[in-house]
């Protein structure tokens, strides 16, 4: 065999690549967006043994679309076999998923520590299987457990994980390629994902032509994105006595083209929350402050009552009914937008307009009167989930906007109301909690949905063949808690 080129020599030798990882955790890909911004991608088709309720929810979704699309994308599994069978298992596993896909590669991901006595014939096995791929592990591991192994090298190194890749952490053996963080942002990708400088050949695939397709926007994501715009824009400080000082003036906020009007001037915590929605056309009940949104706001309709267990999305929000409140922009991780203290650090007083902030825009995370900040535990009570899920308005192929309408095939509330048995499945994953928080969510369908959950209980495939189903109808999101 040749010398092995060091990670220097490669990058001499072919021209550096960023790919993109991916799996259930970023949700449904818009990969039309994403679609000649990258070079291709790297989708996890599950973990484990091959067990179906292993599968990751989105590895079909993906596969078709880069297929369709003509981005060349490789897989990866997660293992966590500890035998040789659990090995030839995986194995299985990845066939069944990939089967009718054109993967360019395939990874083997090897990170369960108590497992590196088995690692070194999981490799052999694996490349076996697969010639066009490798292991996914960390540098310690191929230079001890894989030492000598005649493998593809994928290589995750993070240092300060700030998104971009330090040289400080790259690797110094050979490798395909190298995992510098997960914080990039891509457009189509709701959150951050990982990010990697690929070395070797990616492969290449030529795009299958395709219908343009529409996007539908929710006035649940309107108010989100208003509520971003609200604590991202210097001309919004923090002030409890905001009444005094948003006078009569309006601003126009744009979201993807539609124009929404809302009041000018400083805002606090709850009333910046309230209305961001009440402008998305979301009704509040009248809510006024953190102490009596829960209440109103779960009358309306629009609002669940979620218990900590809960996973909130884009659009919900977090509150502490004494204090404070901030709504969500990303669930994964897990961003806040919230209005905080004026420049005095105080709640009263100060300058109209955010003070704290560095240009007319700043998203830098906790800078500033109104701010994005990762999640923190306030202590929050609980979590307002906003089910509202009518079509604000619908983004044409053309970049045209029109509105929701039977005739096309869409109308303001797309999704019919879910059956018993589909609650029952969201109980069983324990969306709702425990009671009463479950039975106040669930309302006057409480006694119903529950006997189905006591009949899903006592014919468990009777269950999974409903949460088949319910995901092809539903989609994994709606399972988050």
């Amino acid at each position: 065999m040749p010398p092995t080129p060091s990670l220097q020599e490669v990058k001499k030798m072919a021209k550096v690549k960023k790919i993109p990882d991916v799996s259930q955790h970023q949700g449904k890909i818009d990969w039309e967006r994403l679609k000649g911004k990258i070079p291709g991608a790297i989708i996890r088709i599950g973990y484990g043994d091959d067990l179906k309720s292993q599968d990751d929810l989105y590895a079909a979704y993906n596969m078709k679309e880069c297929n369709r699309l003509g981005i060349p994308f490789a897989v990866y599994i997660y293992s966590y076999a500890a035998t040789e069978k659990q090995i030839k298992s995986e194995i299985a596993h990845t066939k069944r998923m990939c089967a009718g896909y054109k993967p360019v590669a395939f990874w083997l991901d090897l990170e369960e520590r108590g497992n590196t006595g088995i690692w070194k014939k999981a490799a052999e096995l694996w490349q076996a299987a697969f010639p066009e791929g490798g292991i996914y592990s960390w540098q310690w591991a191929f230079e001890k457990q894989l030492k000598g192994m005649d493998c593809g090298r994928w290589i995750a190194a993070y240092g300060s994980n700030s998104g971009k890749p330090e040289e400080a952490y790259k690797p110094t053996i050979w490798a395909d390629g190298w995992q510098y963080t997960s914080r990039a942002i891509l457009p189509g990708i709701n959150g951050y994902v990982d990010m990697n400088e690929w070395y070797s050949d990616f492969g290449s695939a030529e795009p299958v032509e395709t219908t343009p397709t529409r996007r539908v926007v929710t006035k649940k994501e309107v108010a989100a994105l208003i509520m971003k715009h609200l604590c991202v824009h210097n001309a919004h400080g923090y002030a409890q006595d905001m009444e005094d000082r948003q006078g009569s003036g309006t601003e126009v906020i744009d979201v993807y083209g539609r124009k929404y009007k809302i009041k000018s001037g400083d805002r606090d915590c709850s009333s910046a929350v309230i209305s961001a929605y009440e402008a998305a056309g979301i009704s509040c009940g009248g809510a006024t402050y953190t102490g009596n949104m829960r209440e109103r706001m779960v009358k309306t309709g629009n609002f669940f009552w979620r218990s900590m267990d809960f996973i909130a999305q884009m659009g919900d929000t977090y509150l502490n009914e004494d204090n404070h409140t901030a709504m969500c922009l990303s669930a994964e991780p897990d961003v806040l937008m919230e209005f905080s203290i004026n420049e005095k650090g105080k709640t009263l007083g100060g300058k109209v307009g955010d003070q704290l902030q560095k240009g007319e825009y700043d998203e830098t995370y906790g800078r500033g009167e109104s701010h994005l900040k990762m999640y923190y535990d306030y202590p929050w009570n609980g979590i307002l989930q906003c089910v509202n899920e009518e079509i604000a308005f619908i983004i044409n192929p053309d970049g045209t906007i029109s509105e929701p309408g039977a005739d096309d095939g869409f109308t303001a509330s797309t999704k019919p109301e879910k059956t018993d048995g589909e609650l029952a499945v969201e109980v069983m994953f324990n969306r709702y909690g425990k009671d009463p928080e479950r039975a106040e969510a669930l309302g006057s369908r409480a006694e119903a949905v529950q006997k189905k959950v006591n009949e899903y209980w006592k014919d468990m495939p009777m269950f999974l063949a409903a949460t088949k189903e319910y995901l092809q109808k539903w989609g994994s999101s709606e399972l988050k808690r």
